[in-house]
């Protein structure tokens, strides 16, 4: 087995383990993640998060993608558990530019995980667990190994900031 497909294995074996929870208790996951992004984007300036080396996106793109992306993950959440049929997955994958302030892109991830953990909290505990939507790296998975990709995705992103925080030509505060 490579390296690859046992990743892929470890995340979808932890998808399918909390889908086994309370939406309840996959609302306070969605809490407790937001809370780790902010921590993260604690006191990062505007050179901090638009630094980038190498192929790396920056901070500012990252969080871009964390928006577009976890939007989109939501409503396929929403219309998962409720049985309708889902869009096609999109280009949420690619890098996003930003010219926005990293105060507005902290506020707007704040907002969003405020939003993602009101949604879950939302659903109804029978939603129609039958129906998946396809992920192209880990396939087809059910509104609730939805929902605990969505910890995995911002993780691995807060993991990528990191990298750049820790980087030797970060700039300082």
């Amino acid at each position: 087995m490579t390296q690859a497909q046992d990743m892929r294995e470890q995340a979808v074996s932890y998808a399918q383990h909390q889908a086994k929870k309370s939406l309840a208790e996959l609302a306070e996951l969605m809490e407790r993640t937001g809370e780790d992004c902010a921590r993260c984007l604690e006191g990062v300036g505007e050179a901090q998060a638009e630094f980038k080396h190498d192929e790396e996106w920056s901070t500012k793109e990252v969080l871009e993608h964390m928006l577009g992306s976890s939007k989109e993950i939501n409503r396929e959440i929403a219309n998962l558990a409720a049985g309708k049929e889902s869009a096609p997955v999109g280009q949420t994958g690619l890098t996003r530019k930003s010219d926005r302030p990293i105060g507005e892109l902290s506020a707007a991830l704040a907002d969003l995980w405020v939003e993602t953990g009101r949604l879950v909290a939302s659903l109804p505990e029978d939603g129609n667990m039958d129906a998946t939507w396809d992920h192209p790296w880990f396939g087809s998975l059910n509104f609730k190994e939805w929902i605990a990709f969505q910890r995995m995705h911002a993780l691995d992103h807060v993991q990528q900031m990191e990298k750049l925080k820790a980087h030797p030509d970060y700039p300082k505060a």
